[in-house]
């Protein structure tokens, strides 16, 4: 019983699922902006040709995609348009989302 017990203890931190969050260069200036589901981002910068998704994802705090579930990805409204976010509303993070 006690093992059991012990178990359970190990597996409740794991119900709860962290983000990590990444922005483009554009927040430290001001700008406004919107938080977005990190494979989401990944999936438009694939779409992108390859010049295109290198000056996109240089703006951005870097991470490894295969990191891309856990992560929230705050783009300026410009940065966003370039990555063509703004044509996916899915692809924008759910507000309790971001306060997890």
């Amino acid at each position: 019983m006690l093992r059991a017990s012990r178990r359970e203890e190990m597996v409740a931190p794991m119900n709860r699922q962290v983000f990590r969050e990444r922005e483009c260069i554009h927040r430290d200036e001001g700008a406004e902006g919107e938080f977005y589901n990190g494979v989401f981002y990944v999936q438009a910068l694939q779409r992108l040709p390859v010049d295109q998704a290198v000056q996109v994802a240089g703006k951005v705090s870097s991470f490894f995609w295969a990191d891309a579930p856990q992560i929230l990805v705050w783009l300026c409204h410009k940065c966003a348009v370039q990555v063509r976010l703004t044509d996916t509303p899915r692809a924008m993070a759910q507000p309790s989302r971001r306060q997890a």
